[in-house]
């Protein structure tokens, strides 16, 4: 029995994991607001010659397609003073592969959310007990997981670009993702100083909803002893 329930919190955990870390992820990333604070802070209306207006109508067509509501990338702004195609051939095939990463996540996180309250139904009418024990003994997963990402964040404040370079390698299969500063606007529009301190933040929201959630698990447990102490 003592290993079921080791089994069980190791695979509720991982799922709980995957459902928080993705939405984390979609917080930040399909935030039109997030963009345009990171937009003014390093100047990028400057550095991109858009007007901060036409970088946030840009951005919300690459969140669209991030997203599955549009189809392409084949759009037009106004950039130092003149309507120009905005991204190259190089930039769209890469946005593709971006694309296919997120959608990897939402699936993976849509599907784990779905078993996750399959199981909870299940197990709330079969065996409520099992259930607190499972969920208690998630909080030993969900601090292994914070250790890995305190040594993460350590890392990618050590040397981001390596790290940064070494995701690419891992998650990307062509080199599209090195793009040029002088060629390539999106690039300027998302530098490497947007990417990493949107990962940053990714990782506090995500250890913060962490956090929250241990909280409720407990309090649930507590709450659940009390009544059945009564």
């Amino acid at each position: 029995m003592k290993i079921v329930n080791i089994s069980a919190s190791i695979i509720i955990g991982i799922m709980l994991f995957i459902v928080l870390l993705f939405t984390s992820v979609e917080v930040i990333g399909y935030n039109i607001n997030y963009y345009e604070w990171q937009y003014e802070r390093h100047n990028i209306p400057d550095n991109t010659k858009m007007s901060i207006n036409e970088l946030l109508k840009v951005t919300s067509y690459m969140i669209d397609y991030l997203q599955g509501e549009r189809q392409s990338l084949e759009m037009t702004a106004i950039i130092d003073g003149s309507n120009q195609e905005v991204f190259g051939e190089r930039e769209k095939q890469h946005m593709i592969d971006v694309k296919k990463l997120f959608t990897i996540g939402s699936y993976l996180r849509n599907i784990s959310l779905y078993l996750l309250v399959i199981i909870f139904i299940y197990m709330i009418y079969k065996n409520k007990t099992l259930l607190i024990v499972v969920l208690s003994n998630v909080k030993y997963v969900f601090g292994t997981i914070i250790m890995l990402i305190l040594i993460l964040g350590g890392l990618l404040i050590s040397n981001f670009n390596k790290y940064f370079t070494i995701f690419h390698k891992i998650f990307f299969s062509n080199d599209l993702w090195l793009l040029d500063p002088k060629t390539d606007i999106l690039i300027n529009i998302v530098p490497e100083i947007f990417f990493f301190q949107t990962a940053m933040i990714i990782l506090g929201l995500f250890t913060i909803s962490v956090i929250i959630l241990l909280s409720i698990i407990k309090i649930w447990k507590n709450r659940y002893n009390r009544a059945d102490y009564n």
